[in-house]
């Protein structure tokens, strides 16, 4: 157990209070300690003093009283008394016979009653040499006897006053604790003026912190001692230094890391736009050269077919046969020229370009995926760039869920919220999960359809995520920022 849950401090205690507060109570022991030792150390002596003193005095009463006992004499034993009473704190003194019958007191009027308290007889029947027979807080009582020729005729008792000895004893505790209060008040002075020159340096660390909070790093901290505190203070500047150029170096690091990001999606922009330049270029040449002459090609096999039919020559059935395998390379070409660059993307925008798309994937699957599509924030058109790669992800998302996900129900939710266009595909079937063997090529995890969309998005600062549902089926959430283009 620590000192502190020891002595029972708060923890949100103060430095200089926790200092004051220790000096104080050290103070205030060790004064305790040594008031106490004193006080005992007087007590023992006084009362020691006192009884050497009162068993003095009644063994000189005892002496001089001793001829006046042997004669009987009452007139001389009161005289005896009232010259021993003299000074001394003696409180009463009395002379008795070995019965206990008294036989001169200071108070004339109980000279010839016997002694009847249990201390009294005690002290009669003790031991034949001065002693103290009974001690009370007010009063010290002592006898001794009174011999001739070793013979014992009586007693010589006195009480003596014990108030001075209390009063010595009660001034020299209330000196003690003076005393203490006196050390107890310069220890605190102390305690603050040796807190004060701690919390100084103390004070610059922990706003040197403060300022290491705030990300303030040219602001080292003052060092004032040269101390424990002030070497800590010393090694929290160096390591404020330290610190002040790891992060300035950094930074430079991070500005150019941004750069290089930067640049990389500048080039990755240019090359997606460059890929579909190149695109629009080859759908261009196939729907105009070899479009127009599959079309030449058909026109001059009609007329060679009308010609052969009119003439009944063999050639109907060849010109018939090749007539239709141009009519559908024409249809194959117009469709692959269609998917490098569509031209309803062109010419009406993102949303009729998507719809086209669905109904033209949908008779594949026979029926069996219905597509449910949801448009909002379309108040006018994108930027080229936005809608062509919003349409690519939309195409790629498409066909792996028609290629891979077993689905039977898509949801596709196009959003413009400024300055993003958000693009949500939901679908119902086995999940990302189902093809983490890697087994089934375009795969979202390992695929390279992912990929593609990653890097057509991160081209205009964008992102895709694509996560499993929580009850079956994956959802492909793109988010692609149009006023920055």
């Amino acid at each position: 157990m620590r000192l502190r849950d020891r002595l029972g401090l708060p923890p949100s205690m103060g430095i200089r209070t926790k200092l004051v507060l220790g000096v104080a109570f050290v103070h205030l022991l060790l004064m305790t300690i040594f008031v106490f030792d004193l006080v005992q150390r007087q007590r023992e002596f006084l009362l020691a003093e006192l009884s050497n003193r009162t068993l003095h005095h009644a063994q000189v009463l005892a002496v001089a009283s001793s001829a006046w006992v042997l004669a009987d004499d009452l007139v001389g034993m009161e005289e005896v008394l009232e010259s021993g009473v003299r000074g001394g704190g003696v409180q009463y003194a009395m002379i008795v016979d070995p019965q206990g019958r008294v036989l001169a007191h200071t108070k004339r009027e109980i000279t010839g009653r016997f002694l009847i308290d249990r201390e009294s007889r005690n002290a009669l029947s003790g031991r034949q040499e001065p002693h103290v027979y009974f001690e009370t807080e007010k009063s010290l009582y002592a006898a001794a006897p009174i011999l001739v020729a070793g013979r014992l005729i009586g007693w010589s008792m006195l009480a003596v006053d014990k108030s001075a000895t209390s009063e010595h004893l009660s001034y020299v505790t209330r000196t003690g604790l003076a005393y203490t209060m006196v050390a107890i008040g310069i220890g605190t002075l102390f305690a603050l003026l040796l807190s004060r020159s701690i919390l100084r340096q103390l004070r610059f660390l922990l706003r040197g912190v403060d300022n290491l909070h705030s990300n303030i790093l040219d602001r080292p901290v003052q060092v004032v001692a040269e101390d424990e505190v002030g070497r800590v203070a010393s090694a929290f500047n160096r390591a404020l230094a330290s610190l002040r150029s790891s992060l300035e170096l950094l930074n430079r690091e991070v500005i150019e890391r941004k750069r290089a990001e930067e640049a990389l999606r500048r080039l990755s922009r240019r090359q997606v736009g460059a890929i579909e330049e190149e695109r629009k270029r080859i759908a261009r040449d196939l729907h105009d050269e070899l479009g127009q002459a599959l079309s030449g090609m058909q026109f001059c096999l009609k007329s060679m077919q009308g010609e052969a039919e009119r003439s009944n020559s063999s050639l109907e059935a060849p010109c018939q046969k090749l007539s239709s395998e141009v009519e559908r390379m024409g249809v194959s070409i117009h469709r692959i020229a269609n998917n490098l660059r569509p031209a309803t993307l062109d010419h009406l925008g993102l949303l009729p370009a998507i719809e086209a798309l669905i109904a033209e994937q949908l008779p594949a699957m026979g029926g069996k995926l219905s597509v449910k599509t949801d448009a909002s924030g379309f108040r006018r058109r994108l930027p080229p760039d936005t809608e062509m790669i919003a349409y690519r992800i939309v195409q790629e998302g498409l066909n792996n869920v028609i290629k891979h996900s077993g689905a039977s129900h898509v949801h596709l939710q196009l959003t413009v919220n400024h300055p993003n266009l958000i693009i949500a595909i939901h679908d119902d079937g086995m999940g990302i999960d189902g093809h983490r063997d890697g087994t089934v090529e375009g795969t979202f995890e390992h695929g390279i359809g992912l990929i593609g969309m990653q890097e057509r998005a991160a081209a205009v600062g964008g992102k895709v995520d694509v996560k499993s549902r929580r009850r079956g089926g994956t959802t492909l959430r793109a988010e692609l920022p149009y006023a920055e283009i």
